[in-house]
């Protein structure tokens, strides 16, 4: 009886750890989106600064090349965000939760 408990016990705990894993990857992937977002936000404001605060040409042109790169940051941490979350999700229908 105390071996088939201490069994119980153990796959409980075994549970309880994947379940606290998929929470922080979950968490993790919200936190790499975010930082893709801030990226984004600080590349649009590099540009608006160079376009708008700075009289050069060639800064003015810097600055409006920024801005594709900042659309392709933004789609990038998008994209990588549901690919991640698609395979978390797997994994999570894998290990039963």
């Amino acid at each position: 009886m105390t071996e088939q408990k201490n069994i119980n016990q153990n796959e409980r705990r075994n549970v309880d750890t994947f379940k606290l894993a998929v929470h922080r990857t979950e968490l993790a992937n919200r936190r790499t989106l975010m930082a893709y977002v801030r990226t984004t936000i600080a590349l649009v404001a590099g540009s608006i600064a160079l376009t708008k605060l700075v009289e050069d040409q060639w800064l003015n042109v810097v600055g409006w090349g920024l801005l594709p790169i900042a659309v392709i940051s933004l789609l990038i941490g998008i994209d990588d965000y549901h690919r991640v979350k698609k395979s978390i999700n797997e994994e999570k229908q894998d290990g039963g939760l």
